[in-house]
Formats: structure tokens, sequence, C-alpha cells
């Protein structure tokens, strides 16, 4: 019980503090408002088990992590999303640019039919339709860190075919 005080009033003294220095990264208010949760979610889960801990510091580097993994995501993302456009917008011409574009437009349509139907659905509404991960979460009635699981597995699943081609 005495832990649950302490680590209480470490929120409330902290939590601003925190998302203002994710959002100094990332200026999008309710990612940054995910990200302190999440990190002190998982800040809470080792602060219970340990005597001495240095919060304050694992959690300035918790979120920083975080942050850089968000921003991460969302260039890959965003590559996955110009391919996208740039596969049914206009001035697509034949040269060799376009077949490599053609032959990688083909794997990722491969390998997107190698998901499950669930992932595929939660990858296209994130990646296609450019729609957050709460969202998405709210579409489809499930939480937003199982649509997080959902786009690691698929990532995991594009980042193995393309080393897969490579090799």
């Amino acid at each position: 019980m005495e832990k649950e005080i302490e680590f209480e009033q470490f929120f409330k003294g902290n939590y601003s503090r925190f998302y203002y220095f994710a959002l100094q990264m990332i200026e999008d208010r309710e990612v940054c408002r995910d990200i302190v949760s999440d990190a002190f979610e998982h800040t809470w889960r080792i602060f219970c088990q340990k005597e001495q801990f240095n919060a304050t510091g694992y959690m300035y580097s918790l979120v920083r992590n975080k942050c850089i993994d968000y921003i991460r995501h969302e260039t890959a993302k965003a590559r996955y999303a110009d391919l996208y456009m740039h596969m049914y917008g206009e001035g697509f011409e034949e040269d060799n640019a376009c077949e490599e574009a053609e032959q990688q437009i083909s794997q990722i349509y491969r390998v997107l039919e190698e998901l499950t139907p669930k992932t595929r659905r939660i990858l296209k509404m994130c990646y296609f339709q450019r729609k957050t991960y709460s969202q998405t979460a709210v579409e489809l009635g499930i939480s937003v860190s199982a649509v997080r699981k959902h786009i690691v597995n698929a990532l995991k699943t594009f980042r193995a075919a393309i080393a897969k081609k490579d090799k």
C-alpha cells in the first residue's frame, strides 16, 4: 500500500513534466498522452518490484525511447502510404523505376495476403486510410495495445519478406 501511495504522488507530481517532454519531440497531444501513460504503466511494474529505483531518470529514458519509436513508425507508415498513393496516383510511367516499384507493390500485396484478415484490416486502416491507433481501436472494438500488436506483427512479416528477397 505504501508503494502505491508513493507512486501515485510520483505520478501526480511528474505527469505534466513528462507530457511536455514528449510534446517537444512529437507535436500530437493525444499521442504524447498515450506515450506518457504507457511509460507510467511500465514504470509502475518495475517500481513495485524494486526497493531503490530512480523512477524519474527511468521515465525520461522510457518516454524518449517511446517517442523515437513512434517517430520511426510514423516515418515507415508515411513511406508505405506514399508508395500506395504513387501506385494509384497519376504519372505512373513505364520505365525501370516503375518496374521496380511494381515489383515492390506486388511483394507488398503478396505479404498482405499472408497476414491474418484482422491484421490485414488493421494495417490497411492505419497505413492506407491513415487512421490513428485510437481511431482504429474504437472502430474495431479492440484496445489500442491490440492494434499496436497487430501492426508490430505485420511489420515483422514485411521485414522478413524483404530480408528474404534481398538474399
